[in-house]
């Protein structure tokens, strides 16, 4: 079997991580924001991945009372957001704004599951990202019914 040259940059994503992002690999993947730039909106449907080359994101989440949005965590260089929508088929679950100039990975989840099969590193990331996500959750209940005795 013949592998392209679009798999060989994804496996040597897998293998070799951000020190493999090329300008090649940008080219290919890449997307720039500017600040205040959504991302990501929540209840939007989606099903890519992304990997924050540079800059800061912020995670947000629409407060149900009004159009005010709570901070929920900002995310740099070497993070991963979106990767629920690999796991469950649901709406995006918060909005994801540029807090600063970006440049990020996106991946379909074709090509994000060839990265992750290449190397298990990136097992690693997903189940990070869901560890801060739950902990989030917990830390947001604990809070809502701190403020509620």
């Amino acid at each position: 079997m013949k592998i392209s040259n679009h798999d060989y940059d994804l496996m040597k994503l897998g293998f070799e991580g951000e020190q493999s992002i090329t300008n090649e690999l940008f080219y290919k993947y890449g997307k720039t924001y500017e600040p205040k730039q959504v991302i990501i909106k929540e209840g939007d449907y989606g099903k890519d991945v992304y990997l924050i080359i540079s800059g800061k994101v912020v995670v947000a989440e629409k407060l149900s009372s009004s159009k005010k949005y709570k901070i929920l965590a900002t995310l740099g260089p070497g993070e991963i957001f979106g990767e629920m929508a690999i796991i469950d088929d649901q709406p995006r679950s918060a909005t994801l704004v540029a807090l600063t100039p970006c440049k990020i990975l996106v991946f379909s989840p074709e090509n994000f599951e060839k990265v992750f099969k290449t190397h298990p590193r990136w097992a690693l990331k997903i189940l990070g990202a869901l560890s801060k996500r739950i902990q989030n959750a917990f830390e947001q209940i604990e809070s809502y019914y701190r403020g509620r005795t």
